[in-house]
Formats: C-alpha cells, structure tokens, sequence
C-alpha cells in the first residue's frame, strides 16, 4: 500500500477503529496505541483487498485482536486505579456513547459496529469470529445493559 492510499484510509477509519479499541481497553492512550499499530499492519501488509469495506473490516479484526492481546499482557494488569477526577476519553459520560463505553468490551463493540457503523449480525460475526447467534445475544444483553445504565442515569424508561 503507498502512503496516499494509507493516509486516505487512515482519514476514513481512524474514528472506527478508535471507538473499537476504545470499548476494550477504555483507555485513549492505549487505544491510540491500537490504532497506530493497526494502520502500520495495513501499511506493511503483503495482502490486496478487493474494496474499502475489506479494508475497514480487517482494521477492525486486527484492531480487536491488538486490544484483547494488550487486556492480557500484564503491562495492562499491573495498573493502579487512579483516585482523581479524570476527564472521560472519548467524549463526557452524560452523551450515550459515554455509556456505551461503560459496557464490557465485546458489548460495546457489538452496539458500535450494529448501530453506528450499521453492519449487519453476519458481518459483524465474520468480523469478530464468532457465531451470528452469539453477536445476536451480545446485542440483546447489550442493550439491556445500556438500559440499565440509562435507568441508573435518571433517564425516564419511556423513551425506550
């Protein structure tokens, strides 16, 4: 890939594979690091893709693979927890994408890939090599998490 072509891609995709990164490891430093790695994958990638959608699609498979190997290195599980107030990474809590990102992993990305990226249950499935029923479960407990969060925010349940 010549760098036109990456810097193209990295202007149409960086905010995806941000907010991917960002449901694992909710850390905008570690999901930077993420997308760094992912978009030089693609640069030194051996491999043609057929469209921009492949393209997108193998971001986000490598992105997952680099945020569930970085939850298992230990650099990860030696953190302190931090006792200040710390301003949200990807926007304020109060904004629905806030709470999304107080989802476990596999939940918000499941809502981010169905709902703002609007791929479909097998593609999404394809993605993260799971079975279509367990993308179809994570969305229902996902949702039903999201609800609970709305809830607990004050949110009136009317509006679900």
């Amino acid at each position: 890939m010549n760098a036109d072509k990456l810097k193209e891609c990295i202007e149409k995709h960086h905010s995806t594979i941000f907010r991917v990164a960002y449901s694992y490891v909710k850390s905008r430093e570690d999901a930077e690091d993420i997308v760094q790695e992912a978009f030089f994958r693609l640069y030194t990638a051996e491999k043609e893709f057929l469209s921009d959608e492949n393209i997108k699609a193998w971001l986000i498979r490598v992105s997952i693979n680099l945020a569930k190997d970085m939850l298992k290195s230990s650099r990860v599980r030696k953190r302190a927890e931090l006792t200040e107030d710390i301003p949200c990474g990807m926007g304020c809590e109060d904004t629905l994408h806030g709470m999304i990102e107080k989802l476990k992993g596999e939940y918000g990305t499941v809502l981010l890939l169905f709902y703002y990226e609007g791929y479909t249950v097998r593609e999404i499935a394809e993605m993260t090599k799971t079975s279509q029923t367990l993308v179809t479960t994570r969305l229902s407990r996902a949702r039903k998490q999201l609800k609970k969060i709305l809830l607990e925010e004050g949110y009136d349940e009317e509006i679900y």
